[in-house]
């Protein structure tokens, strides 16, 4: 019988799912939020919609359950998720083996699954050496160098998000400039109605009154309705996200750099103009021509193709 991974792909405000087979064929994807009260409740709700998939395979053989998540993942099946409420060192592979009795359990942070996913099935395909810059909830990068995704000597290579943009170090970590507190879904919701409230803009405001703080899909949407205050935000945001890929192509010097996660993917195909612009004027010259910038046309299906390709690389033989 044809087999497949149940994978799934845990963000900060939403959980996506699917079935895929060892070909790389999605089935019954779906995204839901997170339920915001974090701990067990998110983990109960991880494995219901586990267990869903499950019941959804009909005639296909299970190979195994793939999840990323957006944090740390040890070797015990521990983990340490920050952006999810009570998600800090806890054992979820022995919590999903012991709820759903499923021995091959594959857990691996974002970072990986994102560049894997990209790799296997997206921009980054046939690349030896590419980046996808994860820009969401949180800010990460996934790596691949000469073929093979990097992970770092304790699990946690691509923290981008730490990257310092001022010289000042304020006591207060959140006032320090780390790049996550300047482009990602929360710091686009704060910038966005800080910069209408400075000039007065009343349909701005209007705007973003509907929206959920830290909701970037709803800033864009505003943005895309006629409000284009927000487009002088979102332009300084791609300006960000260019000396970052600029960087980044100075560091690594990758085949191709890709845009994703929520944000980057709508920052993308709306300024793309203005990330390439910043990234050139700063990058190294010989490894800015070599290298290709672009957005992910996967999506969220990124994080879900690469926790399926790993586990089927992993049990699938």
């Amino acid at each position: 019988m044809p087999e497949a991974v149940v994978a799934v792909d845990v963000g900060g405000s939403k959980i996506a799912s699917a079935v895929v087979t060892r070909g790389g064929v999605v089935f019954n994807y779906r995204v839901q939020g997170i339920d915001k009260r974090g701990g067990l409740h998110s983990m109960s709700q991880l494995i219901n919609i586990i267990r869903l998939h499950i019941e959804e395979l009909g005639e296909r053989d299970l190979i195994g359950v793939g999840v990323s998540i957006p944090g740390i993942v040890k070797e015990d099946g521990s983990i340490w998720a920050p952006n999810i409420r009570g998600w800090r060192w806890v054992n979820l592979v022995s919590f999903i083996r012991g709820r759903l009795g499923i021995g091959n359990v594959t857990l691996v942070d974002d970072r990986v699954a994102n560049i894997v996913g990209e790799h296997w099935m997206g921009e980054a395909k046939g690349a030896r050496n590419a980046v996808s810059l994860i820009l969401g909830t949180g800010v990460a990068a996934g790596l691949l160098v000469d073929g093979k995704p990097v992970s770092g000597a304790s699990g946690v290579s691509g923290a981008v998000g730490w990257w310092l943009l001022g010289r000042n170090t304020p006591r207060r970590r959140s006032a320090r400039g780390f790049l996550e507190s300047e482009v990602s879904g929360p710091a686009l919701f704060k910038r966005a109605r800080g910069y209408c409230m400075r000039i007065r803009d009343e349909g701005c405001l209007r705007a973003l009154s509907q929206c959920s703080p830290g909701d970037a899909e709803c800033v864009f949407k505003a943005f895309d309705n006629g409000v284009s205050a927000i487009g002088v935000v979102l332009r300084r945001e791609a300006s960000i996200i260019g000396v970052v890929v600029a960087n980044i192509i100075s560091i690594l010097n990758p085949e191709v750099v890709v845009l994703g996660g929520g944000l980057g993917v709508e920052v993308g195909r709306r300024f793309m103009d203005v990330v390439i612009t910043t990234a050139s004027k700063v990058a190294q010259p010989y490894s800015l021509r070599e290298c290709r910038i672009t957005v992910s046309k996967l999506g969220y299906l990124s994080n879900i193709y690469g926790a399926a390709k790993l586990v089927i690389d992993t049990h699938g033989s």
